[in-house]
């Protein structure tokens, strides 16, 4: 029986350690960056492995319940931090993957759960890790570490200075460690006290850099199946008709940005200022980053509001964001949403983009 418990205490720590490494190359942008130019699929090989470690959890329950009832106090607190953490991710992280039959506030939610259970978290493992190496052993009070006699005063739940430091102080110091972690995860890079209020950008890229454009060497090519081919540059774009609309931005991986103010053209617009026409069924938006591309029907882009925005809340585009224009669908998730848009092409064929041939997202990516 000792063996057996032993040897999936291995087995879990072994499957947590994976579930912990992917999860965090998902969330570090660098590197998550580098599993997409190799084209690994890293979520759906996160999402492997998290499956792998619910079922793991599920054969210990009931011999983890069973060692916990005649274990000390430490051994059971042990356990429960465990698994309430483990809760958490499991069922944040299956509202994260299932998060399009989910409401918006409800997936946002699952998202900083998810987040903030694992960072949480991470001082508790790295101590508990430790003290397995090294055989190293915090100095808990007898009484918490074998069933001996609980003081009066801790039953009497009237903690004195010593033990408020040993037990609370413990607890504060991982959580500020666990939350400095979270915060120097340089995954946020728009960090405004007005980002804050209504949430974060996470800047997802398909290549290790991007393009840096200057005002003067970018512009936005429209040919294919068109009457006449047009070439926009930025000193065209004041001579086009402006609009400006506030909505949320939403992911496919389950966060959301509310109130964004978005400025720029509609596809129409830009068109019909150009007398373009074309009978085309079809478009594929471009990035200038010469790998990332996703299609369209000419429908979702002319009749749908579809625009190029330059503007993000009252000044232009961050370098990260697609400077100095990228695609906007209200409807659709944020992959649609082309950063460094630099052609549109229309077609009488439609292809699969980038992340429907790479991840097997959806071709429409209605929200």
């Amino acid at each position: 029986m000792r063996k057996t418990q032993v040897r999936v205490h291995f087995i879990h720590a072994f499957i947590f350690t994976l579930l912990l490494m992917t999860g965090l190359c998902l969330l570090i942008t660098p590197a998550r960056t580098w599993f997409n130019q190799i084209h690994f699929p890293l979520v759906t090989v996160h999402f492997v492995i998290a499956c792998m470690y619910i079922l793991i959890v599920i054969i210990a329950l009931r011999p983890l319940f069973r060692h916990l009832f005649k274990r000390p106090f430490v051994k059971k607190y042990n356990g429960y931090w465990t698994m309430m953490f483990a809760v958490l991710w499991i069922v944040s992280g299956l509202m994260m993957y299932f998060q399009t039959y989910l409401p918006v506030a409800v997936r946002n939610y699952s998202v900083i759960i998810h987040d903030w259970a694992t960072f949480l978290f991470l001082p508790w493992v790295i101590v508990h890790s430790a003290g397995h190496f090294f055989d190293l052993h915090i100095p808990w009070p007898k009484w918490w570490r074998a069933k001996a006699p609980v003081p009066e005063a801790i039953r009497e739940n009237k903690l004195q200075r010593r033990d408020f430091i040993k037990f609370f102080g413990l607890g504060f110091l991982f959580l500020l460690i666990g939350g400095s972690i979270k915060w120097l995860i340089p995954t946020l890079s728009l960090s405004t006290d007005a980002n804050k209020r209504r949430g974060y950008f996470r800047i997802y890229n398909v290549t290790n850099d991007y393009p840096h454009y200057e005002t003067t060497d970018w512009s936005l090519t429209i040919d294919g199946h068109v009457n006449q081919s047009e070439t926009v540059t930025l000193a065209d774009v004041p001579r086009f008709p402006s609009t400006m609309i506030v909505d949320d931005f939403h992911c496919v991986t389950g966060w959301s940005v509310h109130g964004v103010e978005m400025k720029g053209i509609l596809v129409k617009d830009l068109l019909k200022e150009l007398d373009m026409t074309t009978s085309s069924p079809y478009v594929t938006a471009y990035s200038g980053d010469k790998t990332y591309y996703d299609t369209f029907t000419t429908k979702q882009l002319l009749e749908e509001e579809a625009m190029l925005v330059f503007e993000m809340d009252g000044q232009p585009l961050k370098k990260a964001q697609g400077y100095p224009c990228r695609l906007y669908h209200p409807s659709m998730y944020g992959y649609k949403s082309v950063k460094w848009l630099n052609r549109l092409e229309f077609t009488d064929e439609r292809e699969r983009g980038y992340w429907q041939k790479s991840g097997g997202y959806d071709l429409n990516g209605y929200l």
